[in-house]
């Protein structure tokens, strides 16, 4: 999901990182169009500093900036449960193991998917420089969150929280946790086993 994510992983290295949310969501409840989606909303300061390197902040998606100043980039793909499971386990797609997602199928016809945090979050700061931000950002990044969905027609199980009467499995990473020097608030991976729809 390098399209999908890159944008999120790119803003946490970003000095006012406190003033962005992302929703990433993988829909499985038709086998024959799982749609990815994914939202990232930057606040002012960090689209203008990203506006400011001249590189578009939404390349593969559609950005709209918004009258407050802030500024929302939206992605959505849409593949067939088998092609999305072919591509996720090809290291040169772009949705490939290489960026910490992994889709299989399992024996009993549903589907694992599973994100490594710590993968995709490998380019964060150090833990000196988040000491840092957190002293100067602190009360930034209070109330803004990565937020990592999966849905389908039954949640078997996961390591997040179940939601929406069992379809709906999610993960809420606030970033005041993404930035604590420990950053032990921050789960390895989110497992979800989903029973698609057909």
């Amino acid at each position: 999901m390098r399209r999908f994510l890159a944008g999120a992983v790119l803003a946490l290295t970003l000095p006012l990182a406190g003033c962005f949310d992302a929703d990433v969501t993988a829909d499985f409840s038709d086998r024959d169009a799982v749609r990815l989606d994914a939202v990232m909303t930057m606040g002012a300061d960090v689209y203008q500093m990203a506006k400011s390197t001249g590189e578009d902040p939404c390349k593969e998606g559609v950005g709209t900036e918004n009258a407050d100043g802030t500024y929302t980039c939206a992605q959505t793909e849409v593949r067939t449960l088998a092609d999305l499971i072919a591509e996720a386990n090809d290291p040169n797609s772009d949705l490939g193991m290489a960026d910490g997602v992994s889709i299989e199928e399992t024996a009993d016809g549903n589907v694992r998917v599973t994100f490594d945090l710590s993968e995709m979050t490998a380019d964060m700061p150090s833990e000196e420089e988040r000491a840092q931000m957190a002293m100067m950002f602190g009360d930034a990044f209070v109330g803004h969150a990565i937020t990592m969905r999966v849905t389908g027609e039954e949640i078997i199980e996961t390591s997040g929280e179940i939601v929406d009467d069992g379809k709906t499995a999610q993960l809420v990473i606030p970033l005041e946790s993404m930035f604590s020097v420990s950053g032990a608030a921050v789960p390895q991976e989110f497992d979800v086993v989903v029973r698609p729809g057909s």
